[in-house]
């Protein structure tokens, strides 16, 4: 018999180092629990394993019978955040947090998960690895369940993934269906192109959009976000911020990336126009919304909203101007690394306040900041100007190549509009940042001592403030 399958174990090298460490975390942590820190130590081991298998480790274009793309920059992306996220949850920990091996396997399990999901090049692959990965985030958002606030935000992820999984399931269904009639294998993205003629295939491709989009906080599903950011645990927090976000655009990126829109123009006409009012809404929700907000990790989710939307602008111009497939990768990854930069900078000062629970603090609580702790005030200063696109950030940069994509797509309006939710966003940022500068003794909240924590800070801040620098003289 034909062997239709080829199953190139080299290809998941990195996944499966990170599955393999979670794994060996959890039973060192059963037969040795008085050698936590050392199992921590195994764990962070295995995630700096994983990046350098992701660089070095040789992964053919695809894999697994056509359903496994190649790595391209986002298995080391999404292991960079898992890192970040554990050197996070070392302070989370020391604070009062319980079970902290185990968080870390569940984290490593989510990494391995979003990097699949991301990389797949098959709807049922890409639909059981989110569910895997979905199942991972439920849990870290529950992982703070003595209080009410990680409860509530955990059980709205939970329902609201479960719709958005349905819809997934459901879109695969319509598009499998759309495939039998015409002898097409329609779950590869491959043949996604020949889809748009049926209307069962478009149905099915709007609804798993839909999911990918939940994913990404995007209108009209990023309800969820502001209250599941505040009530997770500042680790998860930002994993969420950056993890989620980033798996749910590169998904969405993948399959314009393989679809021929020259061929189908009514269909790009369309989805250009969709995408567009999309994030045009997404944006204006994420900044309008965050206006009001003095809670710093509902700022957080609604500053995500407003992101979510500037990176739709990048998918809506590709699909308007498939030409600059090349010039969109590099941007792409370019906005995700700097997106990252300054969010794990925030939430690593978020991370230095005493007291486990980080849901109620206010800008009020960050009063006198920049004396009590400078290099935790620059790295906040520096974070937020990079998310507002103030230069010589790498935000700034990463603004700039978006809308020069969009400026080559001729999408002037949602220039105009990600100008606007921009200069919106100045407002709230910089009342955080006014807030922390302000010298004036209150009764703000305390500093722990978390010297340890001071050089990945430093480090955040040196990203972003080089990164696009360098980015641009070197190009």
């Amino acid at each position: 018999m034909e062997n239709i399958t080829s199953f190139e174990w080299s290809a998941v090298s990195a996944e499966a180092a990170l599955f393999c460490g979670a794994v060996l975390a959890v039973l060192f942590e059963a037969l040795f629990p008085k050698r936590g820190s050392a199992v921590c130590a195994f764990a962070v081991a295995a995630m700096i394993a994983a990046i350098a298998l992701d660089l070095l480790a040789p992964v053919p274009e695809l894999s697994f019978g056509g359903t496994l793309g190649g790595r391209g920059g986002f298995g080391v992306f999404i292991t960079a955040c898992a890192l970040l996220s554990a050197l996070l949850g070392f302070g989370y920990f020391a604070k009062g947090g319980a079970r902290r091996c185990e968080f870390l396997a569940v984290l490593m399990i989510c990494a391995a998960a979003l990097s699949i999901f991301a990389r797949s090049r098959n709807l049922m692959l890409s639909f059981v690895a989110l569910e895997c990965a979905t199942v991972c985030l439920y849990v870290m958002a529950a992982w703070g369940r003595s209080r009410a606030s990680s409860l509530e935000g955990a059980a709205k992820y939970l329902v609201i993934s479960g719709v958005s999984g349905g819809l997934f399931l459901l879109g695969i269904a319509f598009v499998y269906g759309a495939g039998l009639e015409s002898g097409v294998d329609f779950l590869n993205f491959e043949n996604f192109t020949l889809g748009f003629c049926s209307v069962k295939f478009a149905i099915g491709m709007l609804l798993v959009a839909c999911a990918a989009l939940f994913k990404l906080a995007a209108f009209p599903f990023q309800f969820w976000s502001p209250d599941v950011y505040q009530g997770s645990p500042t680790p998860v927090s930002a994993f969420f911020a950056v993890g989620s976000k980033a798996a749910g655009i590169v998904f969405l990126a993948q399959i314009c990336l393989a679809v021929d829109f020259s061929a189908v123009p009514a269909a790009a006409s369309r989805a250009a126009f969709a995408v567009s009012a999309i994030a045009a809404l997404t944006i204006a929700v994420g900044n309008l919304g965050a206006i009001t907000q003095t809670n710093a990790k509902r700022l957080m989710g609604f500053s995500g909203i407003a992101n979510a939307g500037y990176l739709l602008v990048l998918l809506a111009s590709l699909i308007k101007y498939p030409k600059s497939a090349e010039l969109f990768e590099i941007s792409l990854y370019f906005y995700l690394a700097a997106y990252m930069f300054a969010n794990y900078g925030i939430f690593f000062v978020i991370n230095q306040f005493e007291g486990e629970d980080d849901s109620p603090l206010e800008f009020s609580d960050f009063r006198g900041l920049i004396r009590k702790n400078p290099v935790a005030d620059s790295t906040l200063i520096i974070s937020l100007a990079s998310l507002a696109g103030i230069p010589p950030t790498a935000g700034f940069f990463g603004k700039l190549l978006i809308l020069i994509l969009a400026w080559y797509a001729q999408l002037y309006v949602l220039m105009g509009v990600m100008i606007a939710g921009s200069a919106v966003s100045i407002f709230y940022y910089f009342s955080w940042m006014r807030a922390s500068i302000d010298v004036g003794a209150g009764d703000e909240r305390r500093l722990r001592d978390s010297a340890a924590m001071l050089p990945t800070m430093i480090a955040l801040s040196a990203a972003t403030l080089v990164f696009g620098v360098f980015f641009f003289f070197k190009v």
